[in-house]
């Protein structure tokens, strides 16, 4: 009998732990920016998600933190979209979220993306712990099973 080669999962990753991980030279959101690099899950971000992360890279306290250079915030949007393994067209539309409308965009992609995890450390989005098959989960979660593998 055949093995088949198991596919990495593929998750959606919320702004603060995408812009953490930038930071971070240890701990979970640092994990997170290893394990993507490395290919170990395929990430799906989707346009809106892009340019949440965009905006956040330009606000002056992240931008003097990273001490990016003028434009720099452009190539790391642009490797994001190279190393995604799916940008998403928006398409998909949810309003589950009535606190924090926003943080919709992360279930939304996961939808779109069929992605199996949405990673956050939002509670809006973590206490639904799953959305139309799609399990929400911590950084520290998230890397545990991924390495658990």
């Amino acid at each position: 009998m055949k093995s088949k080669k198991k596919q990495p999962c593929r998750a959606v990753i919320d702004t603060n732990l995408f812009i953490s991980g930038l930071f971070a030279v240890e701990g979970p959101t640092s994990q997170l920016q290893n394990l993507w690099v490395a290919g170990a899950f395929e990430l799906a971000v989707s346009e809106s998600i892009l340019q949440e992360v965009k905006a956040t890279l330009a606000k002056p306290h992240i931008r003097a933190k990273l001490q990016l250079a003028q434009g720099e915030d452009d190539e790391i949007i642009d490797l994001i979209r190279e190393k995604a393994f799916i940008v998403t067209k928006d398409r998909y539309h949810t309003d589950r979220i009535k606190k924090d409308p926003a943080d919709n965009k992360f279930l939304a992609c996961g939808l779109e993306a069929k992605a199996d995890y949405v990673v956050s450390g939002d509670n809006h989005l973590l206490e639904l712990k799953h959305f139309h098959g799609v399990q929400i989960v911590d950084a520290k979660n998230f890397v545990k099973k991924i390495t658990d593998h």
